[in-house]
């Protein structure tokens, strides 16, 4: 698709219904005083309606939410947040019918919105290529992050070999989505989890990803936002929250902290290397003050922080971006995975 050439004053705001974080955004350019359109792919067919036809190389057309019409090349950019996907429904449907018609209605809406040529915060064509594990793991070394040392692979041996080299033992981390939806629809989690050598016979059956462990002083998470960067640390209490600090939640306490210079320039390569104006970067410092690069998040969860530090300031920080307030980023020499 060609892009559509935007030099409007309308930021979108494409979240679920209930986000937290979709609320203060919104709120934050409402005070800003942006014209502001807040709906969620879930509701096309009902209060959403896209209208778009490619004309001299260009898509044109109108975006109409609660019959409030917006024309596309009036948008100035687009702030993606966990968008619930589309499920289109019609009586007589088979179950894979109404799978295809709801991949069809997603493709459609979100990557039709996903050709302005605006402000994506952030397109969905650059976040589908972070979810690659890998490459996020190359990324993050060309940029200059210390990553532990990292083995991917179905051979015993291989990962025989690979724990033996690790001082203070492996562990293994999920390669895709944090967590396994049930049959009853209950929700596991996957945290980061220690390996034994008796387990490892196991990688035979399939794809394992692990990692020398780090032996934790404290985690951070590291909001890049634009050009600049806001930092949280989080100590764990209990011991199994310091190797993973999402399984004890009731046990962190949050600080404000300052990354050094050279961890803070090498997140920023890495985050504009993929083209994105906004993504949180997990990072673990061991007992002498390494540094460590662990995970990249396009779509980093951070209102869980602003709730316990209230001058934070990433929704502020976030809404200046899409306002055109703040300084846009640039996509650097470094490459991401394909």
């Amino acid at each position: 698709m060609s892009p559509i050439q935007t030099d409007g004053d309308t930021v979108l705001v494409v979240t679920a219904r209930n986000s937290d974080t979709g609320d203060a955004v919104t709120l934050a350019l409402q005070g800003l005083g942006v014209r502001t359109v807040r709906f969620d792919l879930a509701d096309l067919g009902r209060t959403v309606s896209v209208s778009a036809r490619c004309d001299a190389g260009q898509w044109q057309g109108s975006l109409t939410v609660r019959s409030r019409v917006t024309k596309l090349r009036d948008v100035w950019s687009v702030f993606w947040c966990h968008p619930t996907p589309p499920q289109v429904w019609v009586d007589g449907m088979t179950q894979a019918q109404m799978q295809w018609a709801s991949q069809e209605a997603l493709a459609g809406l979100a990557w039709v919105l996903g050709t302005l040529d605006c402000l994506h915060v952030n397109r969905p064509s650059d976040i589908r290529r972070a979810q690659i594990k890998a490459g996020v793991i190359a990324a993050a070394e060309r940029a200059g992050l210390t990553v532990p040392p990292t083995w991917i692979g179905s051979l015993p041996s291989g990962a025989r070999r690979f724990n033996l080299g690790a001082p203070d033992g492996i562990v293994t981390k999920r390669l895709t989505v944090p967590q396994i939806t049930e049959g009853d629809h209950r929700v596991r989690p996957l945290y980061t989890t220690l390996v034994v050598d008796s387990d490892l016979d196991a990688v035979a059956t399939g794809i394992t990803h692990f990692q020398h462990r780090v032996v934790t002083d404290y985690a951070v998470r590291a909001h890049t936002i634009g050009t600049r960067t806001i930092a949280v640390r989080i100590d764990a209490r209990a011991t199994v929250g310091r190797r993973d600090w999402r399984a004890t939640p009731e046990s962190l306490i949050s600080t404000p902290i300052t990354l050094p210079a050279p961890v803070e320039d090498a997140l920023i390569a890495l985050v504009q290397c993929y083209g994105f104006p906004y993504a949180a970067s997990d990072l673990l410092v061991d007992s002498r003050g390494r540094w460590y690069f662990v995970d990249l998040n396009p779509a980093g969860q951070y209102r869980w922080l602003e709730n316990e530090l209230p001058d934070l300031g990433i929704t502020q920080a976030l809404a200046q971006l899409l306002a055109g307030e703040a300084e846009r980023p640039r996509r650097n020499g470094l490459t991401a995975a394909a």
